[in-house]
């Protein structure tokens, strides 16, 4: 099969596994906690993420709260997560920005959002596609690397130009898929140091 066929069958195949797939990210009710969480999550686990959120959203809930509150709080509620120190003062930048110029709501645009600190396209795409399913972009983390590299999908090493190989093969109506799933398939299954080899699914076509 040509790539974009075994683009689309990947996706089916991966789609049989996770029917139900969503977000591993917990403790979030408002798009404003939902994006919070997104940027703390770069590089640390959602698992890691939710151990934290929990207290953070019960201090700070919405921007105009976390956009005044102390950096040194901040710091030491998210202490546990990767790179917690540079996250603290985005965050805290991101809701003085969203409090002063948008309501205190994220923007629902792909390049509104990476304007604010610590969103970059992955993020912005993350957030923008688990919510609202807005296929403005796909979002490409360490797991949709492996696997969109791993079937022969794209051969650069790149997450952004990752994600404009797959935006070509994928149509846009299935762009809020990709991340999800993929990122499902490789967290669990197609995994960095070990496959679950029984789970991998259309191995015939695997060039890593």
């Amino acid at each position: 099969m040509n790539k974009k066929e075994l683009a689309k069958q990947l996706l089916l195949e991966i789609e049989k596994i996770y029917p139900d797939a969503s977000t591993e990210l917990k403790n979030w009710k408002t798009p404003f906690q939902f994006l919070v969480c997104i940027i703390l999550s770069a590089q640390t686990t959602d698992k890691q993420v939710n151990k934290v959120t929990k207290k953070l959203f019960g201090k700070y809930p919405d921007a105009k709260s976390l956009s005044i509150a102390d950096i040194d709080d901040i710091t030491n509620i998210v202490k546990s997560v990767n790179y917690f120190k540079t996250k603290a003062k985005h965050i805290i930048e991101t809701a003085k920005l969203l409090q002063n110029n948008y309501n205190g709501v994220p923007p629902k645009d792909v390049v509104e959002l990476q304007k604010l600190p610590g969103v970059g396209y992955k993020t912005a795409n993350v957030f923008l596609n688990d919510l609202y399913r807005s296929n403005q972009g796909i979002a490409v983390d360490t797991h949709v690397v492996r696997v969109a590299r791993t079937y022969g999908l794209t051969k650069n090493v790149n997450p952004t130009k990752i994600a404009h190989d797959l935006e070509k093969l994928y149509p846009k109506r299935d762009w809020y898929k990709v991340n999800v799933f993929f990122v499902l398939y490789g967290r669990y299954i197609l995994k960095a140091k070990k496959r679950i080899e029984e789970k991998v699914v259309l191995k015939e076509e695997i060039v890593l």
